[in-house]
This record gives C-alpha cells, structure tokens and sequence, in this order.
C-alpha cells in the first residue's frame, strides 16, 4: 500500500487551523498531518490541545522545513510571507501549497513559479472555490460546450460583505503591512480567479475607481 505524503502547516491562524484540521482527521484522501510550524505560541498551543504529540510542533521555520518530517508542506501565513516561505520550501526539497494569493508583489511571485518549474516539485495556490460543487458543475457545462460558446459574461459578487468583526479576529488584515491590497487582493481575488478559471484570460483589463464618491 502506497503510504500517504506527510504534510505540514506553517502558520496556524484560522485557515491554518482548519486546513490542519482536516489533515489531521483524514479529510484529504493520501495525506496526513505530520508537523505544524508558528512562531506565535498561541498557535502552537492549540496544536498541542488539538493533537497530542502525534503531531510534531516548531516555532522556527528553518528547522522545520529540514526536519526530514514532512514531504510537502501549506503556507497559510499573511500574504507577503508566501513567496520566500515557497522557496525555501523548494529548496529544501518540498511540494507546497500556498493559500493565496500567491503573494502581493508580481516580481516575487514569477521568480517562485520559475523556481518551483526548474524543481520539478509540485506547487499551487489554493482557491477553495473552485471545489464548491456549483462552480465545478459550471466548469463542466462551460468546458464540454452543453450552452454553446460564450459570447457575454457577467460577474456580479455582492454577497461577501465582511464585519468588523472579521478583521479584529487577525491584526494583519485590513492592513497595508499585513495584506498589502485591501478587498481586492483579499476577497474579491477569489471572484477574480473564478472568472479567469471559468471563462479563460482576458486580453485586456480596464479598471475605475471613483474614490471617495459617496
């Protein structure tokens, strides 16, 4: 029996959690929760609480990534953290799954893409709404030509308003520093992916911003 790839979780805020979670309870069919890593002690308490010692904890990165402990490995960590912590992870010889957005600048994104292609080793983002079943089914119709070709597409997203209380829950978002985009590089890049995902790239992109209108 082929054994399952060990994964590990660097950063172990809310979707740290859940994704470790999961893992953990065999969720994800061939992998298991081997280690989590979080320079924040809160994180890895939780970590102890939830798991025990069948999991392993670090709070440096650099050791976890060359513990030998885990094949592959998921950043879910703020958004500037994604493409050094993706290369690292290449170097050290492992897959890795980045939450997006990839990252917030464009130069450091490309140089990750060519350093995991030259690696051989397995690298995504992850955008949790293309496995929603209504997206998927909107794929196939779209893909197998059931409606016929495209000729207009209208995107309208008006439903993700997010409370105060979202952005209390972790300091780094609504913040320069911690997203370094705002919606559109938090939220609304979601809706952007479908679009690209379901109806193929643009040739060309305009956008207006009408700041401080109302």
């Amino acid at each position: 029996m082929k054994s399952k790839v060990r994964v590990g979780v660097i950063g172990i805020g809310i979707m740290g959690k859940h994704h470790a979670g999961n893992l953990f309870r065999g969720e994800i069919p061939g992998a298991e929760l081997a280690a989590v890593c979080d320079a924040m002690p809160s994180g890895l308490l939780w970590a102890e609480e939830q798991f025990g010692g069948k999991v392993a904890r670090f709070d440096n990165v650099d050791m976890f990534l060359n513990s030998g402990i885990v094949d592959a490995v998921m950043i879910v960590t703020p958004h500037y953290d994604h493409p050094e912590l993706g290369m690292k992870a290449l170097q050290a010889g492992l897959h890795i799954m980045v939450e997006k957005p990839t990252g917030v600048y464009t130069r450091a994104i490309r140089k990750l893409n060519q350093k995991a292609a030259e690696s051989g080793l397995t690298f995504c983002t992850m955008y949790n709404n293309r496995t929603l079943p209504r997206y998927r089914k909107m794929k196939d119709m779209i893909d197998s030509g059931e409606l016929g070709k495209l000729t207009r597409i209208n995107f309208i997203a008006t439903d993700w308003y997010r409370t105060q209380a979202y952005y209390n829950a972790s300091a780094w978002r609504g913040t320069w520093s911690g997203e370094g985009g705002g919606v559109l590089l938090n939220q609304a890049v979601h809706h952007i992916d479908l679009l690209q995902w379901l109806c193929g790239m643009p040739k060309r992109v305009r956008a207006f911003c009408r700041y401080g209108l109302h």
